[in-house]
């Protein structure tokens, strides 16, 4: 039989246990580096399917990575799976069809792999959310067995040619003094006025910003009492450009505004970082190419030719290592939003696990083209060496 149809016939084959894996983590919703039921169920889903697995990771107790083999060499292809939930949220990201979705692709490709030569991996990357669980992964080098990595989102509509904006995560604050506040006023140093500056300041920045970047931020401690100056302030900010090169000197100018602000109030400033940095997601031609030939196989037509709603992943910083296809599936109905409750509650349903069927059958069909064609994957690798090269 036509190994495609062998897959796909497993893929259908193998949907209760798809779904089961999606429903367990939807029912088990844990924030970042804290999913221990959930990592536990997935490894204990891909042992059973025949998978070697490694856990806990380089001192990341709920990452995990699984492999199977073939019997004669070949390329290594990834799936990356997420599991991490939204705080007070649940699965509004449709984490748990992520992780679905790669356990499913890579269960019925996994079979098929004396046939191909080459191992199939699947990735537990946890705190994608708080925290980017795959860049300590990257620096232990646990992705280095792979030649390319694939992993499909939940979205309301399918697009390939995904785009990420690279991302900075800062924490500012200032330090002043307190003083009675109608009493003696000028006896302080108003670190409330600094970081209030630090807004208007960044407002004022704005408008020499391209109009694909993004600032933005919350003050996180403003003060105790109206009748005290405050003496400690902080503020936490998102800094976002398409490219990397771009938002460093972004991120420089909004420092500058902190720096700004604190001279104009007479405080002192700090400022760290609050989160690893993100790099923006190079979806690497070669493999777009792969998946949109596998979509239009299977029916999908009319595919977007850009991101209308690019985020932030710290699957942009494995792109930049692996070269990666990022793609949207369509598990929703237009009009409702990630991070919503109402999408954690769809991302529970059977419409959903129906749906996310789609994912887990072109993440198969486009390891499996991979597999088949190592020829692709070194292509892959001379694409991603000529986008870094510029």
């Amino acid at each position: 039989m036509d190994m495609r149809r062998t897959l796909l016939r497993r893929v259908e084959a193998l949907a209760p246990e798809i779904a089961g894996v999606s429903r367990f983590i939807h029912s088990h919703p844990e924030e970042g580096f804290r999913e221990r039921a959930c990592s536990e169920f997935l490894a204990a889903a891909l042992a059973h399917q025949g998978f070697r697995v490694e856990r806990p990771l380089r001192r990341l107790p709920t990452a995990l990575r699984a492999r199977r083999r073939g019997r004669r060499a070949g390329p290594g292809i990834g799936f990356i799976a997420e599991y991490d939930a939204l705080p007070g949220i649940g699965h509004g990201c449709g984490h748990n069809l992520i992780a679905a979705a790669a356990f499913g692709a890579a269960s019925a490709l996994a079979p098929l792999l004396d046939r191909t030569g080459g191992s199939v991996w699947v990735f537990g990357t946890p705190a994608e959310e708080y925290g980017s669980g795959k860049i300590p992964m990257l620096r232990a080098r646990l992705f280095a067995p792979v030649g390319a990595v694939l992993m499909a989102h939940p979205e309301t509509f399918w697009l390939v040619r995904t785009s990420g904006l690279a991302l900075d995560a800062l924490r500012f604050e200032f330090r002043g003094r307190t003083s009675h506040a109608a009493a003696t006023p000028w006896e302080g140093r108003n670190a409330l006025d600094a970081v209030i500056g630090l807004f208007n300041n960044v407002s004022a920045l704005r408008q020499q910003l391209r109009p694909d970047v993004r600032v933005h931020g919350i003050i996180t401690k403003g003060g105790e009492a109206p009748n005290v100056i405050p003496d400690h302030t902080a503020a936490e900010f998102y800094v976002r450009a398409p490219r990397r090169r771009e938002l460093d000197e972004v991120t420089a100018r909004v420092k500058a505004c902190a720096r700004a602000a604190a001279l104009a109030s007479g405080c002192r400033m700090s400022v760290k970082a609050s989160e690893p940095p993100l790099d923006e997601i190079v979806n690497n031609p070669v493999l777009s190419r792969v998946v949109e030939g596998q979509l239009k196989a299977l029916g999908v037509r009319g595919l977007p030719a850009a991101d209308p709603v690019p985020g932030s992943a710290d699957i942009g910083n494995v792109s930049h290592r692996v070269p990666t296809a990022y793609f949207y599936c369509p598990v929703a109905p237009a009009g409702l939003d990630l991070h919503t409750r109402e999408f954690a509650r769809h991302a529970g349903g059977d419409a959903a696990q129906k749906a996310n069927l789609g994912a887990v059958k072109a993440l198969a069909l486009a390891g499996l083209e991979l597999l088949r064609r190592p020829s692709l994957v070194r292509e892959a690798r001379r694409a991603l060496q000529r986008s870094a090269s510029r």
